[in-house]
C-alpha cells in the first residue's frame, strides 16, 4: 500500500500535489484533512480510500476504489469508486453509488435514495457537493461552501483494507453451507438433499395452500423481511456466490432479517458457451438446494420455464429441457429425476410482500385474481404467463403491458407506486438490469446471469432499489484456497517428520 511504501514527509506531499488549491483544517494530523472550499478539488489515488465529511451535521461518508475479493480477470471495476455509509454498509442491508469513469453524483437532502443508500439528511442543501470520476481521476466541488465539508485519506492499512477484508470473511462462511470445496454431490447425497427440500416446500413458509390442500402458487412475505430478488442464473453458479459474498445479505439470512427469492431458471447455460451441458446446471441446483434446507424460511425459488424436462425448452436448436432430463438420469438415477420433477411441481410462481412483487416471466395478461394464483395448478394459461411470456411489442401483440403490471399489483393488494420484478427478458446483451422497462413506472427486468455483472434488486429501508456486482470466480477461489491450506498443512507434517523421524 503506499502508506507502507512512502514516508509520511513524501505521503503529505503528494496529498498536497494531488488536491491543489485546499487549505487544510485548524486541525491537521498524518491524514492530513482538507477543507472543500470554492476551488475544485482533483485527486488520482486509487491505493486507499477517503472520508468525506458533510457539514453542517458532519455526515462521514466513504469513497473506495472498487476491488475485487482476490485479483480475478474481470475489469469492470477499473477506475471505479464505491461511496457508501460506512454507519450501516458493514452491518446491515444497505446500498452504495458507483463511480464509474464519466459519472458524476450530487449529494444533497432532497434525493430519497441518497437518504436511504447514504444516511444524508433531509436539512441537507439540495446541491452541497458533487464527486465526478473523469478517467480515474476524482473531482470534488463544494456547491455551498459554508459550512465547509472535508476530505481525508483513510491511510491506516486496516481501514484502506477493510472492504476486501470484509468480503473475505464472507467465503468463511459460505464453509458452513456448502463444505469445504464447491463440487458437485454424490449422487446418493443429491437425492437425499432433493427429497428433503421436496418435504419443506410440502409446508413451505409463508405459503397458502390451494383448494385441494397442496401447496399454492404464491408466496406471502412477513412484510417486515427485507426483500432480495435474483433472475435468471442460467447456471452460473459463481453469480450466485457472488451476491453471497456482497452487502450483507448472507447475514440477513442468517439473522432471519431478510429474503431471498431467485426467480427462476438457474438451469441451462446461455451465451457463448456449450448450451448442451448440463454440469454446471446440477451444480447450481445442489448450491440452491442447499441454501434452502440452511434456510427453508429465507429462500424462496420460483419457477421458470427452463425449469422444466419439456423438449419445448430450447435454444438455438439445442433441445435444453430433453437433454437437463437425460443428463440427470445418466449421473445420478432415475429416483433423482421423478424428485426433481416433484421438485418443479412443489415451486410456487409469484412471490410479494407489501414492498414488491415479482414472477419469473410476466403478470398475468388474462384475467385473474389472488385465489387463482394459489390455484395455479387448475389454470395452465395462467402458468404459461407468469413463466413464458413477454412484453407487448409488433411481434407479440399478446404480451404484457402497463395496464397488466397495474392489475398485477391490484391482485395483490398493493399500493401503485409497488415495483414489479421480472427476469425471463434481457433486453440487450450489455447489462444485468432495467429500470422503468417498457417505460413501466417501477417495472424492473432482473437478469442476474451475464458474465460481467450480477444485477438484482434489495431492500433498504422500506424501498426496493437495483444493485449490480462484479462477476468474480468465486468456486475456483474457494476451492484453491483449500488446496492451498491442505498443502501448507502437508509441508508442516513433512516438516515436523523430517525433524523427528530422520530417514
Amino acid at each position: 500500500m503506499l502508506a507502507q511504501l512512502l514516508a509520511p514527509h513524501k505521503i503529505l506531499k503528494r496529498l498536497r500535489n494531488a488536491f491543489p488549491g485546499l487549505d487544510p483544517c485548524d486541525e491537521v494530523d498524518l491524514k492530513e484533512t482538507y477543507r472543500l472550499g470554492e476551488k475544485t478539488a482533483k485527486a488520482h489515488i486509487k491505493d486507499y480510500p477517503f472520508e468525506i465529511c458533510l457539514a453542517p451535521d458532519n455526515k462521514i461518508l466513504h469513497l473506495y476504489p472498487e476491488q475485487l475479493i482476490e485479483g480475478g480477470d474481470n475489469d469492470v471495476s477499473t477506475q471505479s469508486y464505491l461511496l457508501f455509509d460506512p454507519d450501516t454498509f458493514y452491518s446491515t442491508l444497505s446500498g452504495f453509488y458507483r463511480l464509474e469513469d464519466g459519472d458524476t453524483i450530487t449529494l444533497g437532502g432532497s434525493d430519497p435514495g441518497q437518504r436511504d443508500i447514504l444516511g444524508l439528511s433531509e436539512d441537507l442543501p439540495d446541491r452541497k457537493l458533487s464527486i465526478s470520476n473523469e478517467e480515474g481521476w476524482l473531482r470534488f466541488k463544494s456547491h455551498v461552501s459554508s459550512p465547509e465539508s472535508t476530505i481525508a485519506p483513510l491511510l491506516e492499512d486496516k481501514k484502506a483494507k477493510r472492504l476486501v477484508n470484509w468480503r473475505q470473511a464472507k467465503l468463511q462462511k459460505l464453509k458452513a453451507i456448502f463444505g469445504d470445496t464447491i463440487e458437485l454431490l454424490p449422487a446418493e447425497q443429491a437425492l437425499e438433499q432433493l427429497q428433503k427440500v421436496n418435504a419443506v416446500l410440502e409446508e413451505e413458509p409463508c405459503r397458502a395452500k390451494d383448494d385441494s390442500g397442496k401447496p399454492g402458487g404464491v408466496i406471502a412475505l412477513p412484510d417486515n423481511c427485507s426483500v432480495i430478488t435474483v433472475g435468471d442464473l442460467h447456471a452460473k453458479a459463481d453469480n450466485l456466490l457472488v451476491v453471497l459474498t456482497q452487502n450483507n445479505f448472507l447475514d440477513a439470512l442468517e439473522n432471519g432479517s431478510a429474503c431471498l427469492v431467485i426467480i427462476g431458471d438457474a438451469v441451462h447455460p446461455e451465451g457463448d458457451t456449450d448450451l448442451d451441458e448440463m454440469e454446471s446446471s446440477m451444480l447450481i441446483m445442489d448450491l440452491i438446494l442447499a441454501l434452502k434446507l440452511h434456510f427453508p424460511g429465507q429462500v424462496f425459488y420460483l419457477r421458470g420455464n427452463h425449469d422444466s424436462f419439456s423438449e419445448e425448452i430450447a435454444k438455438h436448436g439445442v433441445p435444453q429441457g430433453l437433454i437437463w432430463g437425460k443428463t440427470l438420469k445418466k449421473r445420478r438415477g432415475k429416483a433423482y429425476l421423478r424428485e426433481m420433477k416433484r421438485f418443479y411441481e412443489l415451486l410456487p410462481y409469484v412471490a410479494y410482500s407489501r414492498h414488491f412483487a415479482t414472477c419469473h416471466a410476466a403478470p398475468p395478461v388474462s384475467d385473474t385474481s389472488l385465489h387463482k394464483m394459489i390455484n395455479i395448478s387448475s389454470h395452465r394459461k395462467l402458468y404459461t404467463e407468469l413463466t413464458n411470456n413477454r412484453m407487448k411489442s409488433a411481434s407479440r401483440p399478446g404480451g404484457y403491458g402497463k395496464r397488466d403490471v397495474k392489475r398485477f399489483r391490484e391482485c395483490l393488494g398493493l399500493a401503485k407506486d409497488t415495483p414489479v420484478i421480472v427476469g425471463h427478458t434481457p433486453q440487450n446483451a450489455d447489462e444485468t438490469l432495467w429500470e422503468n422497462a417498457g417505460d413501466i413506472k417501477e417495472h424492473y427486468i432482473v437478469y442476474s446471469s451475464d458474465t460481467r455483472w450480477v444485477g438484482l434488486m434489495a431492500q433498504v429501508g422500506e424501498k426496493l432499489y437495483p444493485f449490480r456486482y462484479p462477476v468474480e470466480p468465486i468456486i475456483p477461489l474457494i476451492n484453491s484456497r483449500k488446496q492451498r491450506l491442505s498443502s501448507k498443512a502437508s509441508s508442516k507434517a513433512n516438516m515436523f517428520v523430517r525433524r523427528h523421524w530422520p530417514s
